[in-house]
């Protein structure tokens, strides 16, 4: 599938993306904890090398790589 065509939710689970100059893996869809709200789910991506973690909504999944600014590796 091309780079320019992809949505979020194309991605692979364990794919690397690189997401606003911070290379992360995508660790697909997961129930996380948020403070003062409870449990949601959300798009996991962990940051290489650290323990960290970006999320996206489940809405989310339909914007294209592209538009986020998110590139491929």
């Amino acid at each position: 599938m091309k780079y320019n065509l992809m949505r979020i939710s194309d991605l692979k689970l364990g794919q690397k993306v690189n997401i606003k100059g911070v290379i992360a893996e995508y660790k697909g869809i997961q129930k996380v904890r948020i403070l003062n709200f409870g449990k949601a789910e959300k798009r996991v991506f962990q940051v290489a090398g650290i323990n960290s973690f970006i999320y996206y909504t489940i809405a989310d999944g339909s914007k294209m790589l592209k538009s986020e600014k998110n590139k491929l590796l």
